[in-house]
């Protein structure tokens, strides 16, 4: 059964604190899904239907700006996936491990 996009269900998404974001763009740049980007100087949630609720952008956030929360947000939009490479994937997932050993 295929449930509408708009329906909103509780699930981890990230939240993203203005205050304590320098907009480095690190987050943008090891987000898996494209969920991310930075808008005036600050980096944005601009698809909730894109954050995967991973949290590889929390890894790379030199200011800790960024957490996941359960709140109501679109279902995660799996057919993102198709259009990302291994190699793309795996770059990105080793942006946050490499933080994470320094």
């Amino acid at each position: 059964m295929n449930t509408p996009f708009n329906v909103k269900k509780k699930r981890l998404i990230v939240i993203i604190c203005k205050n304590k974001c320098t907009g480095c763009g690190n987050c943008v740049k090891a987000c898996l899904t494209g969920a991310l980007q930075i808008i005036n100087g600050k980096s944005k949630l601009v698809n909730e239907r894109l954050c995967d609720g991973f949290g590889s952008c929390i890894a790379v956030c030199p200011n800790n700006a960024i957490k996941l929360e359960y709140k109501f947000a679109e279902d995660f939009d799996w057919s993102i996936l198709n259009s990302i490479s291994f190699d793309s994937l795996m770059q990105k997932l080793r942006m946050g491990s490499e933080r994470l050993s320094t």
